[in-house]
């Protein structure tokens, strides 16, 4: 498969991963009413072309936090990155890390912070749920210090998870979902092999500025789009804090 767009990357997943976790990240909340009102108001941002201008000293280079990056831009947390990829986390790290960007690791993943760490040269950044269990969020929080990190992604966004119909019919959630899983997992060998078995997903590693969140469409289905919003949250912090969105 040529993969030359985003929707190449989205094709080639469905197709090599089982259903059950293509639909878990492809999909949202309920109806998806507000995963497809992200999309539609992204697609609807236009951005103004200028011509015949001085693009010498052009760059994209940033500054966050006291670190140098090549570009304005951060991978964000993608929870359970090492169910999709053989230790995921470990491969996007490094990934981010080639391309001069921070990488995010997820409350939720399958790799240790300490392993992941151990793998790159400078700070990665770690996103943190807001949880009932403070002793839990206190140990990965001396966890993540340990481990080098000196940026924390504080996450608010969810209050109880939500209503996921889409899991319901893959076989992430469900009646017999353990069953219809394994079902899967064999119709995918290669998934089952190199990442199922050999990439010990099952030993999950955490036993789950300011950023707009896009995962509000992941558990909330009838609620404003991230990207309606972005430009409104932009005036209202102007001059106040450092801002972006996780779309």
């Amino acid at each position: 498969m040529i993969i030359s767009s985003p929707n190449d990357f989205r094709a080639a997943a469905k197709s090599k991963l089982p259903p059950f976790l293509f639909h878990y990240i492809d999909g949202g909340a309920n109806s998806e009413t507000t995963l497809r009102r992200n999309v539609s108001d992204l697609e609807a941002i236009a951005l103004k072309q200028r011509v015949l201008k001085n693009m010498q000293d052009l760059s994209l280079e940033s500054h966050l936090f006291g670190e140098h990056f090549d570009l304005p831009i951060a991978l964000s947390p993608v929870g359970l990155t090492g169910m999709y990829a053989r230790r995921g986390e470990v491969q996007a790290a490094k990934a981010a890390e080639y391309k001069g960007i921070p990488f995010t690791m997820s409350t939720v993943s399958v790799c240790p912070i300490e392993e992941v760490s151990s793998e790159i040269h400078r700070p990665m950044w770690f996103q943190l749920y807001v949880l009932k269990d403070r002793g839990f969020m206190k140990n990965v929080l001396e966890r993540a210090k340990a481990a080098g990190v000196t940026t924390l992604v504080f996450t608010v966004d969810m209050p109880v998870p939500g209503s996921r119909y889409r899991d319901m019919h893959s076989g992430m959630s469900g009646d017999y979902a353990s069953f219809r899983r394994i079902w899967q997992a064999m119709r995918h060998p290669d998934w089952a092999f190199n990442v199922g078995l050999f990439g010990k997903p099952h030993d999950l590693a955490i036993s789950q500025p300011i950023a707009e969140s896009q995962p509000n469409s992941r558990t909330i289905s009838a609620g404003l789009a991230t990207t309606s919003t972005l430009l409104s949250l932009g005036k209202t912090l102007n001059g106040f804090a450092i801002f972006g969105t996780d779309l």
